[in-house]
């Protein structure tokens, strides 16, 4: 019954969110990475490295502006950004050394391979810098996806621990039958996963991804009883997608989400040049980025216009502007797979409110904070039971 109520809790808390909207300045430092991971998005690797000059006038430019959101979220990425350790460093203490309109707050994603020991010395004497790690799970999957980097990955545990972030793990036709597995060992080694499918068609023959597909349900099925079994663990998006929105969306009529790609998010390149975020560089399409009109509003495929999901669904306006041309047609190689993650999520709701709903009672009068939390129990529940009856796979996948 206690973690019910921290069920409801988090219910309470994600309903009555108040996160404050950044802006988002990625700098991408360079285009080098020591990795060649099967799934890059990036393929092209190239030398390109950025100066000082160039993020020095971009760190002008947003952190001295009047307009725009009161904090800058500063992201370093790459290719692998530690390989410019000593830009960073440079870059932090730049910001620093003035005051500026904006506050900002700075983070990197690292591979955890090039970390070095005074490296590890510096981040932990500023400790307002966040450092997230990714890492596939087992070592079987992490060194088949990510170039047999697991143990120069893991040494730095302990170092990771340390920041409240999750680790990133990225999903492939490889890891799908060892997903679970994966998932149980990053919590082993103290971690707080987090999980995707990538948004490009690597799944095989129409074939090959309908046998996957119905592993990745065998897998999730796995999770959802790992987690119920283990209620005071956090759950990733994959069993934990934030379905009491479907019902809200229908109600209430909310808008698609929506990343911020061109409004309150830009990339700069290490040549200076700006895209709406890093998906948009040229290192992965050669198609043409200026005029674009970011739509919040989704125009296809027919199939997307229609789902009732497609609030949840993780779509990215980069991957659709690179695979289908048009920001507002969004790619769908991944569509199945976010289907099965929004049923399994629900089977876990169910399952982790159900000691609560048995022995729920109402007598007297309530406060209103409590017939607010009965609300969003009630419209969390309605949702588990509209994802239940609505949420339909194609036949493949279920024979």
């Amino acid at each position: 019954m206690e973690h019910a109520y921290g069920v409801i809790n988090e219910i309470v808390r994600r309903n009555r969110g108040n996160d404050e909207i950044e802006f988002n300045l990625t700098f991408l430092v360079t285009e080098d990475c020591n990795l060649r991971c099967i799934y890059c998005f990036e393929p092209n690797k190239r030398p390109k490295k950025m100066s000082f000059d160039v993020a020095r006038q971009a760190i002008d430019t947003y952190l001295d502006r009047e307009e725009g959101p009161a904090t800058v979220s500063i992201d370093f990425c790459g290719g692998e950004p530690l390989l410019e350790f000593d830009l960073i460093k440079k870059v932090f203490e730049y910001c620093h050394s003035r005051t500026w309109k904006k506050r900002y707050r700075m983070s990197l994603g690292t591979n955890g391979t090039v970390l070095t020991e005074a490296m590890k010395e510096w981040f932990l004497g500023h400790p307002c810098f966040q450092l997230s790690l990714s890492l596939d799970g087992t070592k079987e999957v992490h060194d088949h996806n990510r170039s047999n980097s697991y143990d120069r990955v893991v040494r730095h545990v302990d170092f990771f621990r340390r920041y409240d972030q999750t680790v990133k793990m990225t999903i492939s036709p490889f890891t799908i039958p060892r997903l679970a597995d994966s998932i149980v060992h990053i919590h082993e080694l103290g971690l707080k996963p987090e999980a995707n499918v990538v948004f490009e068609n690597i799944w095989g023959t129409p074939e090959e991804k309908s046998r996957l597909l119905r592993v990745y349900a065998r897998e999730l099925d796995k999770l959802v009883a790992f987690y119920v079994a283990h209620p005071e663990l956090p759950a990733p998006k994959l069993v934990g997608h934030r379905i009491e929105t479907l019902c809200a969306e229908q109600e209430y009529g909310l808008e698609e989400k929506y990343c911020g790609a061109g409004k309150y998010m830009t990339a700069i390149m290490p040549d200076g040049k700006e895209y709406p975020c890093h998906r948009f560089s040229p290192l992965g399409s050669s198609a043409p980025t200026q005029h674009i009109e970011f739509d919040k509003q989704i125009k296809g495929p027919s199939q997307c216009v229609r789902c009732g999901v497609r609030r949840l669904c993780h779509s990215c306006l980069g991957a659709n502007h690179e695979i289908c041309n048009s920001v507002d047609i969004r790619t769908v190689a991944h569509c199945e797979f976010v289907k099965l993650e929004i049923l399994a999520s629900a089977k876990l709701a169910a399952r982790r409110l159900e000691p609560f709903l048995q022995n729920f009672r109402l007598e007297g009068e309530i406060d209103e904070d409590t017939a607010l939390r009965v609300a969003y129990v009630k419209n969390f529940v309605r949702s588990i039971d509209w994802v239940q009856d609505n949420v339909h796979l194609q036949e493949s996948v279920c024979a």
